[in-house]
């Protein structure tokens, strides 16, 4: 019988294949032979310590364990997931509320809801409520008409399309066409520690970002119908998708903003009929569930240690002070938000206000929708455009500005925080420590709280203030091209 260890063994061979035979550059080097970056003494000598053989075989062996590791653990999460009693998590949540609404009852009361989850999946007792809007319902319809088992492995399956699509997207978006570029994006893009986490626990956060993603593709191609329809869909999660509501109508893509209106307000709606709701009567629920939703500990920004916004930031620096630890989030949060409507405004007095829109602008509202309100581990998959845009940032300094220490630094600063968002920080630290102590019952020690637990926020404000700068100051270089073409910038 073969070993585990020989198929790891042919896979890591094969990935090994793979990877050499797309790390080419091919046009790009000929763009980059004339690059005052690639001339900078400070580059030349990192491309001679990375030319070193020991160097560049560590790296490359790096590349290839870390996509080994990747693919043979979504490989084995395909599997576990498959077993006859997989763990459900996240997605038993959207089942029984499925099952509910075929039944033209109400997942939003929360006695119904806690009594019908306990007979679908027997797991009873004090449960978070379902708190999503009614325009879910229509999109989760089809669960109730399988099994649990049958139903979550269609699930499986659609984040499997999902991941693919994300991927692709983020493809498209990079401004390359070499394939070791795009192969550095796609490797980049599937570390992201939501993306399988996301597939893991069921959770819709993943057809969240891809509708998002694809919504930017559309409406950058002035394709407003399609957009919105994307737009509107990916509103069942608001938390993540309604920021770019108000993105659309600063930037007067009225059409679009219609569509996704015209689909959230016919899905709420037929959300409300399937589950036997009237408004008044959905809003009452709803309220009542969202004030026990909030005293969960899983939600609790003084205990959950899986949240990443912002608003967690002054409760864990500041827990026997409520008042100042709102006050501090929430002038983190105005700082941000003053920052990102600064460049805005630089961008749309640089383009005499167009409707165009830019890669730029979509990663800032991408970042601060799951900065600024309740998201989790799952919601770091809205930083999959965050990751094409550094990549895209760095080509440009690289075909047409010199070298700049500060510029690098901050890019730096912002692929260093994305590298929090992996499974390295998020699975193998955060979640390794926390099995030493009772979370939930708020046993972790207050310095664990601010500093190890506290990373994944820390670096959503550090991903997010990093572009700021970065886009800020990418409109003066350009500014600076388009009166003095033949002159290189450094800012």
């Amino acid at each position: 019988m073969i070993s585990f260890g020989f198929w790891n063994l042919i896979i890591v061979i094969v990935i090994a294949l793979v990877i050499k035979n797309n790390w080419q550059l091919d046009g790009e080097k000929a763009a980059w032979e004339n690059s005052l970056f690639l001339k900078s003494s400070v580059i030349q000598r990192l491309i001679q310590f990375f030319r070193q053989p020991i160097v560049n075989f560590i790296v490359q062996a790096t590349v290839v364990l870390v996509v080994t590791r990747f693919l043979c653990y979504t490989g084995w999460l395909v599997y576990f997931l498959n077993q006859p009693h997989p763990p459900l998590w996240d997605f038993q949540w959207y089942y029984v509320a499925s099952k509910l609404a075929h039944q033209h009852l109400s997942p939003f009361n929360v006695e119904i809801f806690n009594q019908t989850f306990c007979t679908i999946t027997k797991v009873c007792g004090s449960l978070p409520p379902f708190v999503y809007p009614p325009n879910i319902i229509p999109l989760v319809w089809f669960l109730g008409y399988f099994s649990m088992n049958t139903a979550f492995k269609i699930s499986i399956v659609m984040h499997i399309l999902a991941i693919g699509l994300a991927l692709w997207g983020a493809n498209i978006l990079l401004e390359s066409k070499s394939p070791a570029l795009r192969t550095i994006c796609t490797i980049s893009v599937a570390l992201i520690y939501g993306l399988v986490r996301d597939f893991q626990v069921g959770n819709i956060a993943i057809f969240i970002a891809v509708l998002i993603l694809w919504m930017f593709i559309f409406a950058r191609k002035n394709q407003d119908i399609p957009a919105g329809i994307c737009l509107g869909l990916a509103l069942c999660k608001p938390t993540l998708a309604g920021l770019f509501i108000l993105y659309f109508l600063l930037k007067k893509r009225y059409s679009l903003v219609f569509v996704s209106i015209v689909i959230v307000t016919s899905l709420a709606f037929l959300g409300l009929a399937l589950t036997g709701n009237s408004l008044t009567q959905f809003v009452s629920d709803a309220s009542r569930g969202f004030s026990l939703w909030q005293n969960d500990p899983s939600v609790s920004p003084y205990i959950s240690i899986s949240r990443l916004d912002l608003m967690v930031v002054g409760p864990r620096l500041l827990p026997n002070n409520p008042f100042f630890a709102k006050l501090l989030s929430n002038l983190i949060v105005l700082i941000l938000v003053g920052l990102a409507g600064w460049y805005w405004y630089l961008q749309q007095s640089f383009t005499d206000w167009s409707k165009k829109i830019y890669l730029a602008e979509m990663v800032i509202v991408s970042c601060l929708s799951i900065a600024i309100t309740y998201s989790q581990e799952t919601s770091s998959v809205m930083l999959i455009p965050a990751v094409v845009f550094l990549l895209n940032d760095l080509l440009y300094q690289i075909r047409h500005c010199k070298f700049s220490r500060r510029r690098m630094s901050v890019w730096l600063a912002g692929v260093c925080c994305l590298a929090v968002q992996t499974a390295v920080i998020h699975s193998w630290l955060i979640h390794s420590l926390a099995n030493r102590w009772n979370v939930k019952a708020g046993e972790l020690p207050y310095i664990m709280k601010v500093t190890i637990f506290a990373l994944p926020s820390y670096a959503v404000l550090g991903i997010t203030l990093s572009i700021l700068v970065l886009a800020i100051s990418s409109l003066r270089q350009k500014q600076v091209l388009k009166f003095e073409p033949l002159n290189r910038v450094s800012i």
